[in-house]
């Protein structure tokens, strides 16, 4: 687990945010278990839809997926569960390091006849009553869109304010964090598998298992990032030769960088600079 909290303050600030929007807020940590939420009870929709244990499980497997598809791209991921109802869910990160997620649930934009005629079609499967289910549906407040949207951006930035306060913090002696610092701080070295499972004395499985679960990504796909990264600042910044910003980024194929720079930008360092200039005088 890369999470570790102040219980007292985080739950204060997820029943103020409760409180601001009437959204239901959880967090979760890097493994996806839930460390935090507010309210502490699900609604009466969502309780009469997860006394059924086929539902319950769909409902754990679509909160999971979508943290790890929020924690994998490493941005807001909304969506709709299989009851129904909106969620959106959005990363907390450390540097490079995704180390858990915040969650909006149990959204309802609207509740018309016909949404709970979709509704009651997406759970007919389900073990539930369905007039209680009905009744629960019709009591539950409606959120627009564009409130939605104004929370996912309050949740966004609550994520990396959170952080700052270190209600929410990472391990300082976590290895996820010793080594995503030390391909930031040696880009211009030999960042192999085989050289940082020898630095940190891991195993290849190790070491896969902790850049799937914390950089949501292989560590090559995270060094070539963070490498093209360097280039692009040094590009915009500095009137090195491509060649010279090639070698300081970590390549000593230049013709490799090119290819490189390009797959992963679309244009070739030179243009990209180039574009760069020509955008401070537009």
């Amino acid at each position: 687990m890369l999470l570790s909290n102040n219980t007292d303050n985080l739950k204060e600030y997820l029943e103020c945010f409760y409180t601001l929007t009437g959204i239901r807020i959880v967090v979760f940590d890097s493994g996806l278990v839930k460390i935090a939420e507010a309210p502490l009870k699900d609604c009466e929709f969502c309780k009469l839809v997860r006394s059924d244990p086929a539902a319950d499980e769909r409902c754990r497997q679509s909160n999971s997926y979508a943290c790890m598809q929020s924690r994998d791209h490493n941005r807001l991921y909304s969506y709709v569960c299989h009851a129904g109802l909106s969620k959106s869910v959005t990363p907390i990160s450390s540097g490079n390091i995704v180390i858990g997620c915040i969650m909006l649930s149990q959204m309802l934009h609207s509740n018309t006849e016909e949404d709970w005629n979709i509704v009651a079609r997406r759970c007919e499967s389900y073990q539930v009553n369905m007039d209680r289910l009905k009744e629960a549906f019709f009591g539950m407040r409606t959120i627009r869109k564009e409130q939605v949207d104004a929370a996912a951006q309050i949740l966004e930035a609550s994520a990396v304010y959170l952080w700052q306060q270190r209600s929410i913090f990472q391990l300082e002696d976590s290895l996820p964090r010793q080594i995503d610092e030390y391909i930031t701080n040696n880009l211009h070295a030999d960042l192999s598998a085989d050289t940082l499972c020898k630095t940190f004395s891991i195993s290849r499985s190790k070491l896969y298992k902790i850049a799937g679960a914390s950089y949501g990504c292989g560590v090559e796909q995270l060094t070539r990032r963070l490498r093209i990264e360097s280039a692009k600042k040094l590009l915009e910044t500095t009137d090195y030769p491509v060649s010279e910003i090639a070698y300081q980024s970590g390549y000593r194929d230049y013709n490799y960088f090119i290819k490189v720079f390009k797959k992963e930008t679309g244009e070739t360092p030179a243009h990209y600079r180039k574009h760069c200039k020509r955008s401070k005088f537009d």
